[in-house]
């Protein structure tokens, strides 16, 4: 599962000053929405350890269990409602200054400094779950 470049200009920031979610089940149905900058694709395995589950037991969360909670497809954000979820947010979100992310509904996203949005998240696992482009930085 990738998020395209486009969805980088829908929230009117560039992809280093972005925060995507990506949300994906357990096979117990946990929600897991991470939490990773714009620019980099997901570390699934990564991911997966950072969760203590198998990577073939991460599934992409479809539009019927997103919309349990509130949310729809082209609208991730790292918020839920769901309170059983756990937020995955990648290592070095916290570093990226002044960010846009989606806020659970299509077209709308919310602007937050990024350490505030780690704030935000005080339980949530942090791990290296983004692979940033060579010569890249958060």
């Amino acid at each position: 599962m990738t998020w395209p470049m486009q969805g980088c200009a829908a929230l009117g920031a560039p992809p280093r000053r972005t925060v995507k979610a990506l949300a994906f089940i357990t096979p117990e149905d946990r929600l897991l929405p991470t939490a990773l900058p714009g620019h980099a694709p997901l570390r699934y395995g990564a991911l997966a350890r950072a969760v203590g589950v198998r990577r073939g037991g991460l599934l992409p969360a479809g539009a019927g269990r997103l919309a349990r909670v509130g949310t729809r497809l082209g609208g991730v954000g790292p918020v839920s409602a769901d309170r059983a979820a756990v937020v995955v947010c990648g290592g070095t979100v916290g570093g990226l200054g002044r960010v846009r992310c989606g806020s659970g509904r299509p077209g709308s996203s919310i602007e937050i400094e990024a350490a505030d949005f780690m704030a935000a998240f005080p339980g949530a696992p942090t791990a290296s779950i983004a692979d940033l482009p060579a010569g890249a930085s958060a």
